[in-house]
């Protein structure tokens, strides 16, 4: 098994404050710690509505547990702890006979739907849940539970005589969204050492992740991009990728870290906007680094579900590599797509529509339910949130759920575990936020408060109190900081960079730390538009402060600092707000993350990218 580079805190060794803290605080109440929400979501197994529209709601569970476990780790609230028990084993006593779990009936199962990918993620829910779980008895009543359910599968999925292949068990984007269980199997393989969870996981990987298509060869390539491959749905190749890194680590084969490293960078490349999202169109890879600044070609784009997943990507090769660029990628998604998908304004969609399916694979808009605490598509160009609500289903007793707002906690517990991480030479600093890190890895109790604020970008001041111990602090070099420099004591720090880090490494007592840069607002152009970023912050024009249509009277510079004013938004909330002068007169802009959410108002369109006057 393939040993990390860093290491995410386990529970009660860190904690982050500030915005990104408040929003896991919102996630937990709004959300997580809602036990009705988790009994609606396990009585999909007992219902098995899935198996008439060939349907997803058996992944809601197991997604949101995943988020809930993380978010556990990054606050240790006990109870949450207490929830989760408590759904765990509800989910535990729908288990059937023969092992199965599923909410599809038998006569549907496996039959070109989502069953599949709803059973990955009942083992995901259960794998993060191992990590927080105390109860000796309890784990090893899920260790015995995942093992009969994932024995079902083998023993109906494969490619043996009486077995149904993959990309048989379903219809869309190529059988991805099934061959998209090799990560829980691999994962099941460490947890047992049993051969046959990494045979079948070889089976897969074999068989090239996609139906007629080898994703992983094609990475390796590189003659195509992610957005020109047969299949396109960003999300679940993003999942299958996922389980490619987790194979690696088992079985070392280099060709398959270059495959997913590749695969990001193509993505990074091609596929990436201003916000840290993928999918101009729908929810697929279209080249959307170029297609960005266009209007929604089909209603809605980039879809939640894929910010998380690429930023959870993302985060395992910072784990598993020390590369300071993974953590760039968490940070600009984090800040920017995944916070502004928050639905922490509490706005009560009265105004959205959310899509559905039958099962005939035909689309249906039907009036939302109930408010969300996540959205499921950002805009960049003159629209707003709060349009549509993705992977919709209806559910028992008038409700419903979908599956961007099962995945969104995932995400926002990310953002607060990667802040700082642990690497066996000692501490790094990926995300410059007020938190606390406290550890005993290193012999003694060590502790490193940061102070910072990511909206406030003038450096960053740290307290270190290492009781006399030798180890290595490292600080994250971001791309976006101009005149970085580390002072320890108020001395100019002596240190080498090292994979996007400054690493100072001496003993630690009770000493101070500072960090220095400075972040001005940049002006960005593409496709004869423009937009602004402050570090990490991507800026939005909000129709609340003035008309955002009318193009911009401003001198085009890429790439180049603008003159713009801080200024205290009286509007509404947000983070940060500036004025920019124009030939024109002044445009007000404030942060992507806070932009537009009063999608219940009519009054509530934003841009990132605006028109330039001719």
């Amino acid at each position: 098994m393939k040993k990390s580079a860093l290491q995410f805190p386990q529970a009660g060794e860190s904690k982050i404050f500030g915005y990104s803290g408040k929003i896991i605080n919102y996630t937990l109440e709004a959300q997580l710690l809602n036990g009705e929400t988790w009994k609606m979501l396990v009585d999909q197994f007992r219902l098995k509505w899935d198996g008439e529209n060939r349907g997803w709601r058996g992944e809601y569970w197991g997604k949101m547990m995943r988020g809930a476990s993380l978010t556990y780790r990054a606050t240790k609230n006990e109870k949450l702890y207490t929830v989760l028990v408590d759904t765990v084993k509800d989910l535990l006593s729908t288990q059937e006979k023969d092992g199965r779990i599923s909410s599809y009936t038998k006569e549907t199962e496996f039959d070109g739907g989502w069953d599949v990918w709803s059973r990955k993620y009942i083992l995901l829910g259960m794998f993060y849940f191992l990590d927080i779980c105390k109860n000796k008895a309890l784990r090893r009543k899920i260790l015995t539970a995942m093992k009969r359910h994932a024995d079902y599968i083998i023993k109906h999925v494969g490619n043996g005589k009486k077995q149904k292949s993959v990309y048989d068990t379903s219809w869309f984007a190529g059988g991805m969204n099934s061959y998209s269980i090799l990560e829980p199997f691999v994962k099941l393989y460490v947890l047992t050492g049993e051969k046959r969870y990494l045979d079948f996981a070889t089976y897969l990987v074999d068989s090239g992740l996609c139906y007629n298509f080898n994703l992983i060869e094609a990475c390796l390539s590189k003659e195509l991009y992610p957005y020109q491959f047969p299949q396109t749905k960003a999300y679940e190749m993003m999942s299958c990728f996922e389980g490619l890194l987790e194979y690696y680590k088992v079985t070392g084969n280099p060709e398959h870290l270059q495959a997913v490293e590749n695969f990001v960078e193509m993505v990074v490349e091609s596929d990436y906007t201003i916000i840290g999202c993928s999918g101009c169109y729908h929810e697929l890879f279209d080249n959307s680094s170029k297609t960005q600044t266009e209007p929604a070609a089909n209603d809605v784009m980039q879809e939640t579900c894929v910010t998380v997943t690429f930023l959870k990507l993302c985060a395992k090769l910072l784990a598993l590599t020390g590369e300071a660029k993974y953590a760039a990628y968490v940070e600009k998604s984090g800040l920017n797509a995944l916070y502004g998908a928050v639905n922490n304004e509490k706005q009560k969609m009265t105004r959205t529509q959310a899509r559905t399916w039958d099962g005939q694979g035909v689309m249906h808009m039907v009036k939302l339910l109930e408010p969300f605490p996540f959205d499921s598509y950002s805009p960049l160009y003159q629209d707003r949130r709060g349009f549509r609500v993705g992977g919709c289903q209806v559910l028992q007793d008038g409700k419903s759920y979908g599956c961007c707002v099962c995945i969104g906690a995932a995400g926002t517990a990310i953002m607060g575990l990667f802040a700082v991480m642990k690497g066996e030479d000692g501490v790094y600093v990926n995300l410059y936020n007020d938190c606390r890190f406290k550890t005993a890895d290193f012999g003694e109790k060590i502790s490193v408060d940061v102070f910072a604020n990511p909206y406030r970008y003038k450096g960053a001041k740290l307290n270190v109190n290492g009781g006399g111990q030798t180890f290595a602090l490292g600080l994250r070099i971001p791309a976006w900081a101009e005149n970085f420099c580390v002072y320890v004591n108020g001395e100019r720090a002596k240190g080498e960079e090292k994979n996007g880090y400054f690493v100072v490494n001496r003993p630690w007592n009770k000493d101070k730390v500072e960090v220095c840069f400075k972040a001005p607002v940049k002006m960005w152009v593409l496709n004869k538009k423009i937009a602004f970023t402050q570090g990490p912050i991507t800026l939005a024009r909000d129709c609340r402060f003035e008309d955002i249509s009318k193009p911009v009277a401003i001198s085009v510079k890429n790439g180049k600092n603008v003159r713009a004013k801080r200024i205290k938004n009286t509007t509404f909330n947000s983070n940060v707000a500036y004025e920019i002068t124009t030939k024109e007169g002044k445009i007000t802009l404030c942060d992507y993350a806070q932009a537009g959410k009063n999608y219940d108002e009519e009054n509530s369109k934003i841009t990132v990218w605006q028109d330039v006057v001719k």
